[in-house]
């Protein structure tokens, strides 16, 4: 059985608050049964505007005891650009956007989303000398005369 035949309030929760913030994802089930959103964001960085974020987060088969697999799909990302400078697991190339023993079982995909899109943020500030390095966690601040955090 599924994570969300056992806990269907669960499925319910993460299908309402995606939809409520970010109403243009979709949620899919694969072959395997695997259930992942997909979507879009496009956001600002500073003066930048970068292109479209299309990404996809994956629940695995014992979340939310686990944390889901965060995927950027496009723009593709080079493949030497992972670890944690980049906050990239190296195997999959997957995003790392909590530390594996800060997850919190309660947290959502629409979080994750969130989580993914400073991810972006911080990646094209980097990618556009705009900052020094990722930050640890959250999004980087921009000084003003660079285009501050639009």
């Amino acid at each position: 059985m599924t994570w969300y035949e056992l806990d269907h309030s669960r499925l319910v929760l993460e299908y309402l608050r995606v939809s409520r913030s970010y109403p243009h994802c979709v949620l899919n089930r694969a072959r395997d049964s695997t259930l992942y959103w997909t979507g879009e964001s496009r956001i600002e960085v500073g003066r930048i505007k970068p292109d479209t974020m299309a990404f996809r987060v994956e629940y695995p088969e014992d979340f939310p005891a686990t944390y889901p697999d965060a995927y950027v799909v496009r723009p593709e990302l080079p493949l030497e650009e992972v670890g944690h400078e980049w906050h990239r697991w190296p195997r999959r190339g997957n995003i790392c956007f909590v530390k594996p023993k800060n997850w919190q079982i309660g947290t959502t995909a629409d979080e994750i989303i969130s989580k993914l899109e400073d991810w972006y943020f911080n990646y094209i500030a980097v990618k556009n000398n705009l900052i020094a390095a990722m930050p640890e966690v959250g999004r980087a601040t921009l000084p003003e005369e660079l285009g501050g955090n639009g």
